[in-house]
């Protein structure tokens, strides 16, 4: 019922955006299609007589587009900062590495997992945490519209929407980009992982591991080749794994289809993606280091204790048409969806909470709700009457969360002698579903007006166009990128009385910004290439800022929702840059500034028709700021090494409260940014010959940590750490007779040393409100064998 209603209050601005967008596609065909009566024939005598460099090949361009040398060619014109993951680096990873972590091998960014297969994932880039970056494949938005994160958002703890065997690439643009780099929420940077392709020949491979912490992995991939025009890639997974610490067992099962036809002679092609992965595990927790230097580096609570058990099912498909209209024209059309069902089940056993047993001052996860102990005007549930106590009442915990949204993303590209000519648009329709609920014992009933906390609807709507120009000049030494972004988005949140809600209620708003940017290189001779850019982007409040303002009352009692004022966060990026680029070498090195505007703060007027409510506003700035180097080397044909150093800072700037207009000094750096990071690696026979290894280490620099009860930064430092990482695998010689055409034997390592090291920490206050520090320990050493065999 609710997204019937939800849709029909806004339908009116949903029919002005599909107009909206018929209107541009509209425009585009007319257009195009006019040019192709001019030019088309001119277009088909170039396609059949071999001379494609004359006519756009749809097809030619979306497989060279993932090749080491187009990928040089292109930062050679880049006038933004950019680096790339191919493909041979993505195949040699084990399940010690998903999609986020494997980031680490580049600069400034730090990501790691609290668990395995991607479980609690957390990724930073330049400081900027992983809400406040934005995530794309094949450049449609992966990142939640109500909570802006792509994984572990809105305590989502295993939303994994990606495993390493979807991907062939991964394209990552740091800072502000063009406006044809789609993204949502993108402060720090974007990350677009390229989906795998089929191949052109029939094949089949399949793989099995086993390794450290009784971690089994298995799949298998069939690629047709070509069958009528049509090529079809197939591939399933399945990851099992009990985890390094205690009671985190955890599996991952993953299927992926790729589809492609080429149309016109390669001038029109029709993509098709789905990716469906299902995960489901227990959560780690932080725990007390006191336990952990007691009882091991492994230790979690007992499961009799307190234990979370997740489950998240996360569907991908996109339909991708791209056509070369004309010589000079090619449109793409891409409709996607994407959705993410979770739900957690927690438990935690009144008998060891601390406020019962004072032996164990330590609060625990899910902590039963003394204060839901009897009905209340809003939940009848009268957990002393069913169970006995409120905390026997409340010690089971459901919390779901489900959220979908449907998209359009057109875009034409128009090539002209002395410019390239990009526009485009995003119209995007996202809905979700929350509610949390208390019951002493499951299965439990969810229900509102009885045990619901909350349950929460909510519509989040994005109209983007954009304009984009390449002006390349001096015999295309000096390129020119302008660009310009609009954006209007459409919230709407509502929410039911409940245990959170005295009153239910609704709040709405409607927000639109451009986003600027501006983008120079230059060429001084064909390998040495200098460039800046500058941008503004913003990113719009998350969904917390809605539902925060509903369902409280003032301190005169009375039902009131304050308006929402809030204004989105913006970010300010200044970048300059020098390239040297060869047939062997790539090396960079960058500086950047990013000012960050409008930062999320709280207050609580204490007069007033608000007085007592939490209010959000705009009130804080920081600044993030660093050096960038990176350098790859090919020696020879067989070995090549590579190496990268960042020097990031992060620091809060000064903080003016709108209510009360006093000034704050200027605080402590951003917690949790290490300001050095470091990658230095050595590869042997990648791409050739039997036998290939590797060698490389990491250093993650330390890092400031927070206080638990308010945010801020703390006085505990996290220690910096250096892990050592090895791999290797040997491809053995077979007869050619046999069915069997390969077979790879191949060995990775994780933290060879076994270096012991904390992932993340806070401070936290036990029952006697002692502080203490809490955290997790990261991945020790891990050991992975797989043998591939391919038919």
């Amino acid at each position: 019922m609710w997204i019937s209603s939800s849709r029909a209050l806004n339908e009116p601005k949903l029919l002005c955006a599909f107009s909206l967008l018929r209107a541009i596609i509209g425009f585009v065909l007319v257009t195009s299609l006019t040019m192709t009566i001019n030019e088309g024939a001119l277009a088909r005598d170039s396609a059949s007589s071999g001379t494609a460099d004359q006519a756009i090949n749809v097809g030619g361009v979306s497989a060279s587009a993932r090749t080491v040398k187009t990928l040089k060619k292109k930062l050679k014109k880049a006038t933004f900062t950019e680096t790339a993951i191919g493909p041979t680096t993505i195949r040699e990873q084990s399940p010690a590495t998903n999609i986020q972590t494997i980031l680490n091998l580049t600069p400034s960014i730090n990501a790691y997992s609290e668990g395995p297969n991607g479980m609690r994932t957390t990724v930073q880039f330049r400081g900027f945490t992983g809400s406040q970056i934005s995530e794309t494949f094949d450049g449609i938005p992966l990142n939640d519209l109500f909570n802006a994160g792509s994984t572990n958002f809105a305590s989502n703890r295993n939303a994994i929407p990606l495993t390493l065997g979807n991907i062939s690439g991964i394209d990552i643009y740091r800072g502000i980009n063009n406006p044809d780099v789609n993204s949502l929420f993108s402060l720090g940077g974007t990350i677009n992982y390229l989906p795998r392709q089929p191949s052109d020949k029939y094949g089949v491979k399949v793989h099995a591991g086993a390794g450290s912490f009784s971690t089994r992995d298995y799949g298998a991939t069939v690629n047709t080749g070509s069958l009528d025009g049509y090529k079809f890639l197939i591939s399933a997974g399945k990851n099992t794994t009990h985890g390094w610490l205690q009671n985190t067992s955890d599996t991952n099962s993953n299927v992926y289809l790729a589809a492609e036809k080429d149309f016109n002679a390669g001038l029109s092609e029709l993509n098709v993606y789905f990716i469906e992965n299902h995960n489901q595990g227990y959560t780690p927790h932080n725990v007390p280091v006191a336990l952990i230097n007691e009882f091991g580096s492994d230790y979690q609570w007992p499961v009799n204790w307190s234990n979370s058990y997740n489950w998240d099912a996360h569907k991908i498909g996109i339909i991708d048409f791209k056509s070369a209209l004309s010589n000079n024209v090619l449109f793409d059309i891409k409709t996607y969806y994407v959705g993410n069902t979770y739900n957690r089940v927690s438990y935690t056993n009144p008998a060891y909470i601390p406020e019962v047993n004072p032996l164990q001052p330590y609060f625990l996860p899910n902590e039963p709700e003394n204060w839901a102990g009897q009905p209340q005007p809003n939940n009848s549930y009268d957990p002393v009457a069913l169970f006995g106590s409120a905390y026997a009442g409340t010690q089971d915990h459901l919390y779901m969360d489900h959220s979908s949204s449907l998209g359009v993303i057109p875009r034409m590209r128009i090539s002209l002698p002395h410019n390239t000519f990009i526009t485009g648009g995003n119209l995007l329709y996202g809905t979700l579903l929350s509610e949390e609920c208390w019951y002493g014992s499951t299965p439990m009933p969810c229900v509102n007006l009885y045990n619901n906390a909350w349950n929460e609807r909510d519509q989040r709507d994005f109209l983007e166009a954009f304009i984009q120009d390449d002006i390349h000049i001096l015999h295309d030494t000096l390129h020119i990128t302008p660009g310009l972004k609009y954006t209007q988005v459409d919230t709407t949140d509502a929410d039911n009385a409940g245990y959170y809600y005295a009153f239910g209620g609704t709040i709405s708003n409607t927000e639109h910004y451009t986003s600027p940017s501006l983008g120079v290189s230059y060429a001084f001779t064909p390998h040495v290439i200098a460039y800046g850019s500058w941008g503004k982007t913003f990113k719009v409040p998350e969904i917390s800022a809605y539902y925060s303002a509903i369902g409280v009352p003032n301190s005169q009692g009375q039902n009131v929702i304050p308006p929402l004022t809030l204004l989105p966060e913006f970010v300010t990026d200044k970048e300059l840059g020098l390239r040297y680029v060869t047939k062997t070498m790539l090396a960079s090195v960058d500086v950047y500034r990013e000012d960050f505007e409008n930062q999320f703060q709280s207050y609580s007027p204490q007069t007033g028709q608000y007085a007592g409510l939490g209010i959000q506003f705009n009130g804080g700035t920081a600044r993030y700021q660093g050096v960038e180097w990176s350098v790859e080397n090919q020696f020879t044909r067989i070995w090549s090494a590579f190496a990268n150093y960042t020097l990031n800072q992060a620091n809060y700037g000064s903080f003016v409260d709108p209510f009360t207009q006093s000034a704050a000094p200027p605080a402590a750096p951003v917690a949790y940014v290490p300001e050095k990071l470091a990658n230095v690696g050595i590869r042997y026979g990648y791409g050739r010959g039997p036998v290939t290894a590797d060698l490389y280490m990491r250093y993650t620099g330390p890092r400031h940590t927070s206080y638990f009860t308010n945010s801020l930064t703390s006085t505990f430092t996290l220690g910096g750490y250096t892990t050592l990482n090895a791999g290797g695998s040997y491809r053995f010689s077979l007869p050619g007779a046999v069915a069997l055409k390969s077979l790879r034997l191949s060995l990775n390592i994780y933290n060879l040393l076994d270096k012991t090291y904390y992932n993340y920490a806070f401070v936290n206050q036990d029952v006697n409100n002692n502080s203490f520090i809490q955290g997790l320990i990261g991945m020790p050493r891990f050991v992975f064998v797989r043998l591939t065999a391919g038919f």
